[in-house]
């Protein structure tokens, strides 16, 4: 039987490790080798930023970039769904009670104004402005955003799930604008993000104007 030597490893770029290190695949001799800071192969000394580049996936689209409909609702969601439901629900059916309460049965006037209140309180609970203003500066980025190469710096399962609906894993990641290192975190309700291992090359997007504003691409669903 022939012996297909390092070539197996050609199968998948990154191979995961027993210390959760990702070793990248080198085109030079074939071996899996750790990921230097040079971008260099310790085995024959080649080159790995073709490597990396292709480990990375494709490079972001120029902006602004179309989003579906499915990846704009997983950037711009509520924390907790059902309360917001319910309390898009009681500020409806107040709404709707509002004019008959005034024009007709004054009674009903507490009973509507009560249900806008909660209403209004159930979708303020369930969706925080500070939460609201970074999903915007999110889709932002995602939309209108540079690409820069980073690398993923942490990933941590989300074990209380009361603390963002639908999270899994946040990931934690790191890129460089202009010499300056800038960090950024990301909410992900995909199960296969816990795969992910600190040192994984990715794709970012930032704002121009403002660093800080950056999302992993691409983006989920």
């Amino acid at each position: 039987m022939r012996d297909r030597g390092p070539a197996t490893f050609l199968a998948d770029v990154f191979t995961p490790l027993e210390v959760g290190e990702y070793r990248i695949v080198c085109p030079g001799c074939g071996h899996a080798v750790p990921v230097e800071a040079e971008a260099r192969c310790v085995k024959c000394g080649a080159g790995l930023e073709a490597a990396l580049s292709a480990a990375r996936g494709p490079q972001p689209p120029l902006p602004p970039r179309r989003l579906t409909r499915a990846q704009r609702a997983a950037v711009l969601c509520p924390q907790r769904r059902k309360p917001y439901l319910w309390g898009t629900l009681a500020l409806c059916a107040g709404l709707m009670m509002l004019p008959v309460a005034l024009a007709f049965v004054w009674p009903l006037l507490l009973q509507s104004l009560i249900f806008m209140g909660m209403g209004v309180l159930f979708r303020r609970t369930s969706w925080p402005v500070a939460l609201r203003r970074a999903q915007r500066r999110r889709l932002k980025a995602l939309v209108w955003g540079l690409p820069a190469t980073a690398e993923i710096t942490r990933v941590e399962r989300q074990t209380v799930p009361s603390l963002h609906a639908g999270t899994v894993v946040r990931l934690d990641y790191a890129f460089t604008v202009h010499g300056q290192r800038i960090e950024g975190s990301m909410p992900s309700p995909h199960a296969a993000d816990l795969l992910r291992r600190p040192g994984e090359r990715v794709w970012a997007v930032y704002v121009a104007e403002d660093p800080g504003s950056s999302a992993l691409w691409p983006p989920g669903p």
